[in-house]
């Protein structure tokens, strides 16, 4: 006699009824160092490529009272990452996302699983959404050389990139809705919202709750739609650009008199200098750039991120660039599972 599906499948995952620890007990959890009102944990310090250095991707996690609440990001490695930390990210409530490159959402479907069974291991059934926002399409159309995509956008709005991977009917990983019931990890719902990438818009405001206010504005990333975000709470903010050329001024509206400010460090002013190179210039901030960004911006902090093979062994002239152009407070370099606390404006 066949058994249903919902009499076998808790106990087939009754290994998954206590919260494991993810990390070496020689060593004090990442979570461990979250403290105070207002923090930040580096989940992914690189960039797109995979190297010796075993940076993950883009990822930043966002805590609120000492609780996980939002996510910027979530490139590939980041799972790994938060897994290693330590983190319960069962109400984890916003994923904001910069932009749609794979660098940035790899780890995505991940994560979202990973929210039910840590609302299991607590004993929790979840059934508020989780919300992700990101950038509308700009309809920028594929070039000539790809004849056969000649009239498609080369990125879809981030409510349609969400619903392909989680649309009840339509999604390739629909079966989420029943697989988080069925190890009565909650009810999976989310909501999706598409910002216009126009970057002669003011900065909108995402979200406000209890104080917490999420910011963002348009920013230059090549032929890509994408955005930079503020979020702000009880008198302080963490800014990220995600990654952006910086051509326009936005990054220097959003980024004033921030506490923390997350900056794209992938190249060079004169690197990559290969025959196929000036794409990366016009997708990414130099060091240049960046200093005069920060110098008229002025945070409190600047952490450079998104480290590439580029700028890895160069960081020290990176910063010597960045001072050149007038900002002399704190330069600090993002590592994985890094955790700055925004502390009575002492960090």
């Amino acid at each position: 006699m066949k058994k249903s599906f919902y009499f076998w499948f808790p106990v087939a995952l009754l290994i998954f009824s206590v919260t494991p620890v993810y990390a070496d007990h020689a060593n004090r959890l990442a979570v461990d160092k979250v403290k105070g009102d207002f923090s930040v944990m580096v989940l992914g310090s690189g960039g797109p490529v995979a190297t010796s250095s075993g940076r993950a991707s883009a990822g930043y996690l966002i805590f609120i009272d000492a609780k996980p609440r939002i996510l910027m990001d979530v490139g590939g490695g980041t799972f790994q990452r938060l897994a290693k930390s330590g983190v319960n990210v069962k109400d984890l409530e916003l994923v904001l996302l910069s932009h749609l490159h794979i660098d940035h959402t790899g780890d995505l479907s991940s994560v979202v699983k990973t929210i039910y069974f840590h609302n299991r291991g607590a004993g929790a059934f979840r059934t508020a959404p989780i919300h992700f926002i990101g950038p509308a399409a700009n309809n920028i159309l594929f070039p000539p050389v790809l004849p056969d995509a000649a009239s498609t956008a080369q990125y879809p709005d981030t409510t349609k990139y969400i619903d392909q991977h989680f649309d009840l009917n339509e999604g390739i990983e629909r079966y989420l809705h029943i697989f988080s019931r069925a190890i009565s990890g909650g009810v999976f719902n989310f909501t999706s919202e598409d910002v216009p990438p126009d970057l002669n818009a003011p900065m909108k405001i995402l979200f406000e709750k209890d104080g917490l206010v999420v910011k963002s504005i348009a920013v230059t990333h090549g032929p890509v739609p994408a955005l930079a975000f503020r979020i702000e709470y009880k008198g302080k903010s963490i800014v990220y650009s995600g990654d952006t050329s910086s051509k326009t001024d936005n990054m220097i509206a959003l980024a004033q008199d921030a506490d923390l400010l997350i900056y794209d460090t992938a190249i060079m002013d004169d690197l990559p200098n290969g025959p196929n190179d000036a794409v990366f210039f016009a997708l990414h901030t130099t060091p240049t750039r960046l200093g005069e960004v920060a110098a008229a911006a002025q945070p409190r902090k600047l952490l450079l991120s998104h480290i590439t093979p580029v700028t890895e062994p160069r960081i020290k002239t990176v910063k010597q660039i960045i001072r050149q152009q007038g900002y002399f407070r704190k330069i600090k370099v993002a590592r994985d599972l890094k955790v700055i606390n925004l502390l009575k404006k002492k960090y």
